[in-house]
């Protein structure tokens, strides 16, 4: 049976390393120094070649698909219900990047973390330490407890259909998804809707963790 630690996430001995140079994370969190902390206890790592920063789910989208880093360090403290729909479009970007979800408060992930498509939660008051060593396990064991790539068969999009379903997903207005786009308003809600009949979604909750469950490369 797999050990896990007291935070859900498979048990690492202390043998096993990464070698320097080899991972990448990013952190996201409102909360400037908080972020800028936990980038700078994981860029202290030799095994982290690079930590990047993001303010919100908008910001790391972007990071994240041009990154690619291999851990995403997310905070909850403000996502509330909709953390499973933030770490859905992370992993729509990344399908191969592992969650962690951390508090700097109060607040808990509401639900099992691998339900909301995470490898682990660490609660306010985890150590620098517990940290570190969370962002170690997650790399080198993976996330056994998701499903696979192929555990469900994903419509075929168009890149501008996956653009559009990325930045649904950021919690974005269809009018900011426009000017992203330099598209229409109007287009960009005939597109949605073509999305959530092309997905059997009802709304854009539906639609990001469709595809981040099919895990769309």
């Amino acid at each position: 049976m797999l050990k896990t630690t007291e935070h859900g996430l498979p048990q690492v001995d202390a043998a096993p390393a990464l070698p320097d140079g080899s991972a990448r994370a990013i952190v996201i969190d409102a909360h400037a120094p908080s972020r800028i902390g936990i980038a700078a206890l994981l860029e202290g790592q030799p095994w982290i070649e690079r930590c990047l920063q993001a303010a919100d789910s908008q910001g790391a989208v972007g990071l994240v698909r041009r990154h690619r880093p291999d851990v995403a360090l997310l905070d909850i403290s403000q996502t509330g219900p909709f953390a499973g729909t933030v770490t859905a479009t992370i992993r729509l970007a990344h399908p191969g990047i592992h969650v962690l979800l951390v508090s700097r408060c109060s607040s808990s992930a509401g639900a099992p973390a691998t339900s909301l498509g995470a490898v682990g939660f660490l609660p306010a008051g985890t150590s620098g330490e517990e940290i570190v060593e969370a962002a170690r396990s997650a790399i080198l064991t993976g996330a056994p407890d998701l499903p696979p790539a192929t555990s469900s068969v994903a419509p075929v999009l168009t890149d501008r259909e996956r653009e559009i379903l990325i930045l649904l997903g950021t919690g974005a207005t269809n009018r900011e998804i426009a000017a992203h786009l330099h598209l229409g308003p109007d287009s960009v809600k005939k597109s949605a809707t073509g999305l959530y009949r092309k997905l059997g979604v009802r709304n854009r909750t539906e639609a990001v963790r469709r595809a981040a469950a099919a895990l769309l490369d």
